[in-house]
C-alpha cells in the first residue's frame, strides 16, 4: 500500500482514502491525502490487533535473497506489472521487500 502511494499518489490516494472511509469508517472530512496514509496505518493497526506478522524479518527472512525474490516475481507471475497502478518492475519489488523488512 504504502509504495503504490508513493509511486502513484494522483491515483493510488483516492483510492486508500474511500478504503478508509467506506471500510475503516475515516472521516471524510479529513481529505484524501490524510485518509490515504490513515488508511495504511489503521489497516497495519489491524493486522497488528489479530497477530498477523508484520515483517519479513519476523519470519527470519533478511536481504540476502532479495534480487532472487524479484527475479522470481519477475519470471513467475502471472500479468504485466510494468502497467499496474503502481508499475512494479525489480528495482520496485526490491524496494518493497526492503521496506518489508
Amino acid at each position: 500500500m504504502a509504495y503504490s502511494l508513493k509511486a502513484n499518489p494522483a491515483v493510488v490516494a483516492p483510492r486508500l482514502a474511500q478504503y478508509g472511509v467506506n471500510v475503516l469508517g475515516l472521516n471524510p472530512a479529513d481529505g484524501v491525502e490524510v485518509n490515504a496514509k490513515k488508511a495504511i496505518e489503521k489497516t497495519a493497526e489491524f493486522f497488528r490487533s489479530i497477530g498477523i506478522t508484520q515483517t519479513l524479518k519476523d519470519f527470519g527472512i533478511d536481504d540476502t535473497h532479495f534480487d532472487e525474490m524479484a527475479d522470481h516475481v519477475a519470471k513467475a507471475w502471472f500479468g504485466d506489472f510494468s502497467t499496474a497502478i503502481a508499475p512494479l518492475d525489480h528495482k520496485a519489488v526490491v524496494e518493497i521487500l526492503k521496506a518489508s523488512l
